[in-house]
Order: C-alpha cells, then sequence, then structure tokens
C-alpha cells in the first residue's frame, strides 16, 4: 500500500506522510518560521484594521467639553474639530436670532 502524500501550506512543501516524517518537519525550525510569519501577517492586519476603524471609534468626551485633551493627537478617542465649529455656531446663531 503506497504512503500518501503531506503537504504544509506554511512552507509550502511536500513529503511522503509518515509519522516520523511529519514530526520531523513539524518540529523543525524552518517549518516553525514560517508558521510564526504566517501568523504574525494577520497580526499586522489586524493592527492596522483596528487603528483605522475601531481604534478611534469613540468620541473623547473630555475634548466635547473642553476643546482640549491632555492627550492630543495620539488619545485614542476621536476628537470632532468640525462638529464643534457647527456647536459653537448654531449656538450663536441661537442666541442673535
Amino acid at each position: 500500500m503506497p504512503l500518501g502524500k503531506y503537504y504544509c501550506d506554511y512552507c509550502d512543501k511536500q513529503f511522503q506522510d509518515t509519522p516520523y516524517a511529519r514530526k520531523r518537519h513539524l518540529q523543525g525550525l524552518q517549518h516553525l518560521r514560517a508558521k510564526a510569519l504566517w501568523f504574525d501577517s494577520f497580526k499586522l492586519q489586524d493592527a492596522n484594521q483596528a487603528y483605522t476603524e475601531g481604534f478611534r471609534k469613540g468620541v473623547c468626551n473630555h475634548f466635547i467639553k473642553t476643546g482640549f485633551c491632555q492627550y492630543g493627537d495620539s488619545c485614542k478617542y476621536f476628537h470632532p474639530k468640525s462638529n464643534l465649529s457647527n456647536v459653537n455656531a448654531q449656538g450663536v446663531s441661537g442666541i442673535s436670532r
């Protein structure tokens, strides 16, 4: 009975599928590095998506109340600059009418 072939997606290699050969490959340094690089590529994508989508979702309450935030551009919340001018303009126009 012929032995099947094992294909490793991480390493892009194919070899004879025996328990010894598979164990040797899965514990090998080249396989472990390739697997780590593959998983790190997803972490980088997730980090970029978290920054652009989830990192700045909330509005900074301190900035809304005072117009100032001690963290500045490194604040994890959103600082709406155009929204504050609209609020002030509406408040001024409401008083003058």
